[in-house]
């Protein structure tokens, strides 16, 4: 492996392009984007086998390799089978596109694991590369509002992109010497993440601020305490005047504080109700040991689960959910593993992050290179036995 930071520069740019389908591009899915994927993967892949074979990588890793090859299995399946499936807006669900979205999703780890172990990807990157993905971010959040408002005639609508924002957090653990950009940071980014109105990646921000101040004024000095005490009061004002702004000018805003309060799931409920109703009353020992096949929750109710677990469940059957539970465990032990506290912080984060979007949306399968550049790093810091090459 070549260690060149040219690598690390030309393999985001590329992912940054293709992830801006829709704002670089005229449209979604055109031959330059088909073929800087293709090259994106074949790399990606390239990297997985060349860590499983030169390096001694940590358990972490070795549990993922076996939920990739258990989605590879899956996915290959998939695309030999060829059935047609459709949503319940009867778009089709492309064979190739269960393997493709979840290579697209876990493969980079590995690839940003390898960098960073070879030592070009280092925190100043990571500093840099966070304020360029809230760039690429507030891109597609403005393209997605334009698109979205236009479609549905109104000014006010829910902006999933304000999950791309939340997913930055765990970033800002690596700005411990820069603490005024730091926060500023983090304003911008909650800021965003309100008026997206997106209620989950409201409550994982909730979740990610409070964990970053706690842990801010934990580890400050005495000296360092009342400068970040100020810093956090100042940014929780601020937020709070947007809310503010919203509950008072916003009619859709404070529809949307309603639904949440009566418990309204946007039809999860309803997925969720017909997807174990079928597990439980539809399945044979075979679907249970080892689930419907790739794409069974959308031929089955129309939809993704938008839970992993039932995704899982219903897909890949209690091997996956073993895998996952087995995944998890691993990806939890990596605090007791990582010696530099930032970095474990963020490592943390990232672990709130990725398991509450298993709960209520999609984790496994959904993740971009706005979150695996940062978690990447923290898995190749994860113990001191992974930092040795083997010759």
């Amino acid at each position: 492996m070549i260690k060149s930071s040219a690598i690390l520069h030309i393999y985001t740019l590329l992912w940054s392009i293709y992830f801006l389908q829709g704002t670089v591009f005229s449209h979604y899915g055109g031959g330059m984007a088909q073929m800087i994927l293709v090259v994106l993967l074949l790399f990606s892949i390239y990297c997985f086998f060349y860590v499983n074979i030169n390096y001694n990588i940590n358990s972490y890793l070795k549990a993922l390799n076996y939920l990739v090859v258990m989605f590879t299995v899956y996915g290959v399946i998939r695309i030999i089978n060829g059935d047609i499936v459709v949503f319940s807006n009867l778009r089709e669900a492309i064979p190739f596109y269960y393997l493709k979205n979840v290579y697209i999703s876990l493969l980079p780890i590995y690839v940003y694991y390898l960098l960073a172990k070879i030592g070009v990807l280092n925190k100043n990157y990571l500093q840099i590369y966070l304020l360029f993905f809230l760039f690429l971010v507030s891109l597609s959040y403005i393209d997605n509002y334009m698109n979205a408002s236009k479609s549905a005639e109104s000014e006010e609508i829910t902006n999933n992109m304000g999950i791309r924002f939340m997913t930055l957090i765990p970033m800002l653990f690596f700005f411990e010497k820069w603490r005024l950009l730091q926060y500023a940071t983090l304003v911008y980014i909650l800021t965003f993440v309100v008026m997206g109105m997106k209620r989950g990646a409201i409550l994982l921000a909730v979740v990610l601020t409070i964990y970053f101040l706690y842990h801010s004024l934990k580890e400050a000095s005495q000296k360092e305490k009342l400068y970040l005490l100020l810093l956090s009061i100042v940014a929780i004002i601020l937020i709070g005047m947007v809310v503010a702004d919203l509950m008072e000018s916003s009619a859709y805003f404070n529809r949307r504080v309603q639904q949440t309060l009566e418990g309204n799931a946007s039809g999860r409920d309803t997925i969720y109700s017909i997807l174990w109703y079928a597990f439980l009353e539809n399945s044979s020992l075979i679907h249970c040991l080892l689930g419907f096949g790739a794409h069974s929750t959308i031929s089955i109710a129309g939809n993704y689960a938008h839970n992993d677990w039932l995704e899982l469940l219903i897909n890949n059957g209690l091997l996956g959910i073993v895998l996952y539970v087995g995944y998890w465990w691993k990806f939890a032990s990596l605090k007791n593993k990582i010696e530099e506290e930032n970095v474990n912080c963020a490592a943390v984060a990232y672990c709130i992050t990725f398991f509450m979007l298993s709960l209520y949306s999609m984790s496994y399968d959904a993740m971009n290179i706005f979150s695996t550049m940062g978690f990447g790093y923290c898995v190749a810091n994860a113990d001191s036995e992974s930092l040795i090459k083997i010759e």
